[in-house]
C-alpha cells in the first residue's frame, strides 16, 4: 500500500537529495522533462515499477529498454546519477522506482 513520507525513518533526506539533484541538472540541461515521458513509458503497461531500466542481462530477455517504443528515451543517465547519489548516502534503501516518481515530480515544478 502507499504511505505518506515512506522514507521519513530510512531515509529521511531523500526528497531534498532527489530535488538538489534535480535543481542542478535543470540548470546545467533544460531536458529535465525527459524524465516525464520516461516516468510514462515506465507505468503505462503494468505499473510504475521502473522496468523500464532493465536491460538484457545475464541470458534473460527483458527487451523494455530496448524495445521500439522506448528506444528515444532519454534520461536515464539523470536518474542513474540521482540514484548513485542515493545509494552513497542510504545504500540499498530507495527503489528506483520511487526514485523516478521523485525526480519526475521534481522535474515539474
Amino acid at each position: 500500500s502507499l504511505e505518506y513520507d515512506f522514507y521519513k525513518d530510512t531515509c529521511p533526506d531523500v526528497e531534498t537529495i532527489v530535488r538538489s539533484i534535480m535543481a542542478r541538472i535543470y540548470s546545467d540541461h533544460k531536458d529535465v522533462p525527459a524524465a516525464i515521458r520516461l516516468f510514462f513509458h515506465d507505468c503505462f503497461i503494468k505499473g510504475c515499477d521502473a522496468s523500464v531500466f532493465l536491460d538484457d542481462s545475464n541470458g534473460i530477455k527483458s527487451h523494455r529498454r530496448e524495445s521500439i517504443p522506448n528506444k528515444t528515451l532519454k534520461g536515464f543517465d539523470k536518474i542513474d546519477m540521482i540514484t548513485e547519489e542515493l545509494e552513497k548516502v542510504f545504500p540499498r534503501v530507495v527503489s528506483c522506482a520511487d526514485t523516478i516518481a521523485l525526480a519526475t515530480r521534481d522535474g515539474i515544478v
